[in-house]
């Protein structure tokens, strides 16, 4: 790019008027004249009457799209409370508000602890979509001469990069620089142009800055992963939106061409995205649809890869959905109502009757006709009784490490049942640097096994490039109607140098029918294989979500009235203890969740059954876990499972002195 400037837009009016815009369309080509006798003033005259002669509102606002978001408005504040408070200059990124006094300063940190998030995603400008909302619905010029007064200050500010990378600088990340053109900044266009406040020098500015963010779009976006779809979102839609800069046809084509290929290097053929998150893989969802709409409205063609893809996508959501209609917040996920999130795919898949089950919830369509499922490339295991609201649910990890946003939760294990969630796990945080955010990246906020102290880490030897995405996960599954089971194996290391002595199995069988004996109950069978014939020792976690929980003697129970509870059930091992540990901090971080948003500050307390116990050689721990419905007793008083890591029998001991005795052989993985 190449011209030096102390303000932006870099772009030169000579430049601009001469090289990127193209003056071969009826209405400019009197501009080369203007720009050749040096009057610039008409040359951007005829630019700005020429765009305002061709923009079509009509068309762009059949796009539905809300703006509303968590992290950059007040709980429950209305999108005219909100423009009112924008008027103010009190901004909300991160949901951390904070007020300018005469201008915005868009490298401002007001955070306590200099989180680069606030700083990056105050570029978002979420707001100048909601002053855009607001100008609409009321014509005051007060939002319109807002907005200018916003975009005046950021583009003279942020000055755009010649040659960062794509995650340098405060302003020009190309994250934010495809979320401001994949949505934001079209919004406030097609809002605006018609306000006296948006002048002739506004309009040129502005088409400068959307040809700064495509020019480094093209040249610096990244090479994989959710970043590279809002990229080419944000690129695409300048080619089909801003058809006055010459780069348009270029960048439309190249923008489709990646996205296209990206859902064959992105998508895993059971449809799960490559990060493995179920907040990342609706982040890719929302993109391609936007995408979609925009095409729709100005009578683009969808590439015919759109649909299969999104389709698969989105029947993700539906199978892996929790029975209180949620997804489970996995890596860096959340825990996300799955009706608002099919409600474009009901009218585009007209034909999916569990779609319009999912998006009605219940009052539409059909669940499924599977209950459990596998999705054996992701190593996400689904096994359910049912799909009513009060169906068993357990969702197993036997999977791959992921493209990114990850943690060190192989084997981990959530269990929702009788109406609520049972077992839950650390979930997603701010991603800064404190301890609640190193604890939820750890093997110490999720239900598996930690050895010697130390958690996994996959991350040491990790390297994106080697991901393989027609590479299944490996694990051991078997469906029918009386159980599940699903078997895997971590043996990628523990602590700082990723020690691999020690190998973790785990298989989990899920009864999924009542008997006069037991209700529908989970059991794990945990075997550690140590590669030496030193002692180790394993510290077994079960996060209950749960407001207290009650030890006696080594079962843990949740004690919550009127609600389903839980009752966590070992094998009496040698030297086994258990305590419950919930909101601690030292010696390390244990017994937390997040909650509300992930944002900063947003977590709490919970309890947090922690099994310890040292042995040496191989050894088998099998746990029953066993939920229960309001007011109803765990029939089971106790467990026997021999220790021996070949050993295959389990005795369950009933309340009325009975023995249930079963046999994992009776059970295969496959």
């Amino acid at each position: 790019m190449s011209e030096t400037a102390q303000i932006g837009p870099r772009l030169s009016d000579e430049r601009f008027f001469t090289e990127i815009v193209d003056t071969t369309r009826p209405g400019l080509e009197e501009i080369p004249d203007a720009v050749a006798r040096g009057d610039l003033a008409t040359a951007r005259r005829l630019f700005a009457a020429e765009v305002r002669r061709t923009l079509q509102p009509e068309r762009f606002f059949r796009i539905r799209r809300d703006f509303r978001g968590h992290s950059y408005m007040y709980p429950g504040e209305t999108i005219a409370q909100a423009a009112e408070r924008i008027l103010r200059l009190e901004l909300i990124s991160c949901s951390t508000p904070h007020r300018f006094e005469d201008q915005v300063d868009w490298t401002a940190n007001p955070t306590y602890n200099q989180y680069r998030e606030w700083t990056w995603q105050l570029s978002r400008h979420h707001e100048w979509a909601i002053l855009a909302q607001r100008y609409r619905e009321t014509g005051d010029e007060r939002y319109a001469e807002c907005f200018v007064r916003l975009f005046r200050s950021w583009v003279r500010q942020a000055i755009v990069p010649e040659d960062a990378p794509s995650g340098a600088t405060w302003c020009w990340r190309t994250i934010e620089a495809g979320i401001r053109m994949g949505g934001p900044w079209q919004w406030a266009l097609h809002s605006f142009y018609r306000s006296p406040h948006f002048t002739d020098d506004v309009l040129v500015d502005w088409y400068k800055s959307v040809w700064e963010h495509g020019w480094r779009l093209r040249h610096f976006h990244r090479e994989g992963g959710n970043w590279l779809i809002m990229e080419m979102n944000g690129l695409a839609q300048i080619g089909i939106l801003y058809p006055q800069l010459r780069d348009a046809p270029a960048w439309k084509a190249y923008a489709f061409d990646r996205l296209v290929r990206e859902l064959d290097r992105q998508v895993y053929p059971d449809g799960f995205q490559i990060e493995l998150s179920t907040g990342y893989h609706q982040v890719v969802i929302r993109n391609y649809q936007w995408l979609w709409d925009v095409c729709e409205a100005y009578d683009e063609p969808v590439p015919a890869a759109f649909r299969a893809g999104l389709e698969r996508m989105h029947a993700v959501n539906v199978r892996m959905m929790m029975p209180d209609g949620r997804l489970p917040d996995v890596n860096d996920g959340g825990w996300l109502e799955v009706a608002p999130l099919m409600e474009r795919a009901t009218a585009l898949y007209p034909q999916r009757a569990d779609f319009r089950w999912a998006h009605t919830q219940g009052q539409e369509g059909a669940p499924p006709v599977e209950t459990s499922v596998a999705f054996p490339y992701a190593g996400y295991y689904v096994m359910r009784t049912g799909w009513e609201p009060d169906a068993i649910w357990a969702l197993f990890d036997g999977g791959p490490f992921g493209y990114g946003h990850q943690h060190e939760d192989k084997l981990n294990l959530l269990l929702h049942a009788y109406g609520r969630l049972l077992l839950t796990e650390g979930g997603n945080y701010a991603y800064d640097d404190s301890e609640m955010r190193r604890y939820v990246l750890s093997t110490r906020a999720h239900n598996t096994i930690r050895v010697d102290g130390q958690d996994q880490n996959r991350r040491l030897h990790f390297r994106r490039e080697d991901v393989d995405i027609a590479q299944p996960a490996g694990a051991l599954w078997h469906s029918t109607d009386r159980y599940d089971v699903v078997e895997a194996a971590y043996d990628e290391g523990y602590g700082p140098e990723a020690d691999r002595t020690v190998t973790h199995r785990r298989k989990v069988i899920f009864l999924k029918q009542r008997s006069d004996e037991l209700g529908p109950c989970v059991l794990v069978i945990d075997r550690l294989e140590p590669a030496d014939g030193e002692p180790h020792r394993y510290q077994a976690l079960w996060h209950l979500n749960t407001e207290a929980a009650e030890v006696r003697g080594l079962s843990v129970r949740s004690a919550d009235p009127d609600q389903a509870n839980l009752a966590i059930i070992p094998t009496p091992l040698p030297g086994l203890s258990v305590q419950v540990v919930s909101g601690q901090e030292e010696p390390e971080w244990q017994g937390w969740k997040a909650i509300k948003n992930h944002q900063q500050g947003e977590y709490a307390p919970t309890p947090t059954a922690v099994y310890e116990w040292e042995a040496t050689g191989p050894v088998r721990l099998v746990t029953l876990l066993y939920p229960t419905r309001p007011g109803e007793a765990c029939p089971v008083t106790g467990l026997d499972a021999p220790i021996e890591i070949n050993a295959t029998v389990i005795r369950l001991t009933l309340a009325d002195g009975r023995v249930i005795e079963l046999d994992e052989d009776a059970f295969p993985a496959r």
